[in-house]
């Protein structure tokens, strides 16, 4: 069977956790007090509107979310790419300057890394050691509830826009959004008091269908989400039937939002402290006690979202 057939998240679960010493719906690689995240791209993902420097800031913040919505505070950042020997050097520049700067406002060491060449678009993997602000989280159970961050659909904007050939508008948010999107470094902050509160932190990157469902796997325990916050005007496209829920949710990503699994009871010290913080959180859903899987309103839902083999599915 092809990749393209099987699929990164199939893959992972079928063949990369033969060899692991770790569970894979776990997006990030835990060992005593050090934390480790590796994350990545094809240069070719990106939009006309993104520039070098947008690319090694993306990059950075991709692998950079993880581990603030887990609960790690970062310390070394490591980068590996491929280039075309036919790129600009200003250009090469510009991309590690991302990367820098990306590092810097998280409060982390740029220490470097690999340079290689590609003949194609080339590609940018970045690494990040660091060490948790929790030694123990309470376990998960049904009727916990789930949170998450903000609003979803603004990189979902830019990518209808894109795959539409221009035909939906581009909103300057998501432009803004997928250029130069932003962790709110306050979770961290907050993380280090709801040590007792905080079952899981993760992010929301491939969807928050697919970030959901791998939170089910986890736990061992199904998900039933009653409440999608999205941006008003993903919102309105799907009052008037413009475009279904569904495809909204198959056709959105890097979000780098965060989903917290909180415990029921302990509920009002989690939402005093995002307060606190000026962390904004918005309940969508609760544990039940399930096989894992994902439900929408009580009703089970197929996984959609973004998958590096497959695309969109």
């Amino acid at each position: 069977m092809k990749l393209k057939e099987l699929g990164e998240h199939s893959f992972i679960e079928t063949v990369i956790s033969k060899y692991v010493n770790s569970d894979v719906n776990l997006d990030v690689y835990r060992q005593g007090n050090v934390v480790l995240k590796i994350d990545g791209f094809p240069i070719k993902y990106t939009m006309p509107f993104m520039d070098f420097y947008d690319l090694g800031w993306k990059a950075v913040v991709a692998a950079m979310s993880d581990l603030v919505s887990y609960g790690a505070t970062p310390l070394v950042v490591l980068s590996s790419f491929g280039l075309s020997p036919e790129i600009e050097s200003k250009n090469a520049e510009m991309m590690i300057m991302g990367i820098s700067d990306a590092s810097k406002y998280y409060g982390a060491t740029y220490g470097g890394g690999d340079t290689n060449s590609s003949e194609d678009s080339g590609w940018i993997d970045i690494a990040i050691f660091g060490n948790p602000v929790c030694n123990t989280r309470p376990k998960a159970e049904p009727g916990d509830l789930v949170y998450v961050t903000g609003e979803l659909g603004r990189t979902t904007g830019a990518f209808l826009w894109y795959s539409s050939g221009g035909k939906f508008p581009l909103p300057l948010d998501s432009v803004i959004k997928l250029r130069h999107p932003v962790i709110n470094r306050a979770i961290l902050r907050a993380h280090r008091e709801l040590c007792s509160v905080v079952a899981l932190g993760t992010d929301v990157s491939d969807g928050i269908l697919v970030s959901l469902n791998k939170i089910a796997h986890y736990i061992g325990h199904g998900i039933d989400i009653a409440n999608i916050p999205l941006v008003e005007y993903i919102q309105e496209l799907v009052d008037k039937n413009i475009v279904s829920l569904n495809e909204i949710l198959k056709s959105g990503g890097e979000e780098y939002e965060t989903i917290f699994v909180v415990k029921k009871e302990t509920s009002s010290i989690f939402l005093d402290a995002m307060k606190r913080y000026g962390v904004i959180v918005k309940e969508i859903g609760r544990v039940i006690d399930s096989e894992p899987e994902i439900r929408l309103n009580s009703k089970k839902y197929e996984v959609h979202g973004w998958d590096n083999f497959k695309g969109w599915f």
